[in-house]
């Protein structure tokens, strides 16, 4: 295990460069920056990792609220000592992957000595089939049931090409979210176009841009 200072925090990690690319996105690009109306808001962090969204949110908005959902084990475990060591209060944590259903759901994550594990995805290989992975069962939420429970000011969701089929499982129910921020994976079954026409139809205005030029965008969607 490795660590490093990240502004007022330290942060745990396993893998340096996926780490370093993490930290440049997040707090160099701030590619979630948001200004949101209530200072003390309610935030979904769905894929959270080890936490750096998690962390990032904080430190954004020091009185949110955060729930912070991560499926694989080995991320849970950074992702709740980088919320203890830094004494982050208000943050729940989840071992969990976001789905369309809530039960049990293969999880499939990188096999080599890299171990890449920001990756961790519903579909065989990663989201872009260019990943050597292996599998195992873990617990899986709804975004249905989340949002029973809670109205959210921001759900933020990176999770690695399941983005229409969740949302899409929660249609009905996704003004019980203000803002979403979604990093959209694109694959045949799985584009920023028909995430950007989901939401329109739930009555959110969208802004996207792209992150790379090999199919990775970010989603804006705001509640009119």
């Amino acid at each position: 295990m490795q660590d490093s200072r990240l502004g007022q925090y330290t942060v745990y990690y396993e893998n340096s460069e996926e780490f370093h690319e993490l930290k440049r996105e997040i707090f160099t690009t701030q590619i979630y920056y948001l200004e949101l109306a209530n200072p003390s808001p309610v935030i979904l962090d769905g894929g959270a990792h080890i936490g750096l969204s998690t962390l990032y949110f904080k430190q954004l908005y020091p009185q949110a609220k955060v729930i912070a959902l991560e499926p694989l084990a080995e991320n849970a475990f950074l992702l709740e000592k980088n919320i203890f060591e830094n004494q982050l209060r208000d943050v729940e944590t989840k071992h969990a992957a976001v789905a369309d259903h809530s039960g049990v759901v293969k999880l499939h994550y990188d096999s080599t000595a890299e171990q890449w594990f920001s990756s961790a995805s519903l579909h065989p290989g990663a989201w872009n089939g260019a990943q050597k992975t292996t599998a195992r069962s873990v617990p899986a939420i709804s975004l249905r049931s989340l949002f029973e429970k809670q109205h959210f000011d921001l759900v933020k969701l990176d999770i690695e090409g399941a983005e229409l089929g969740v949302l899409s499982s929660a249609k009905q129910e996704l003004q019980s979210a203000d803002n979403y921020l979604v990093e959209v994976h694109e694959q045949k079954d799985n584009k920023l176009q028909q995430l950007q026409k989901l939401f329109a139809e739930q009555g959110f205005t969208t802004t996207s841009q792209q992150l790379t030029n090999n199919g990775l965008a970010l989603l804006r969607a705001e509640r009119k």
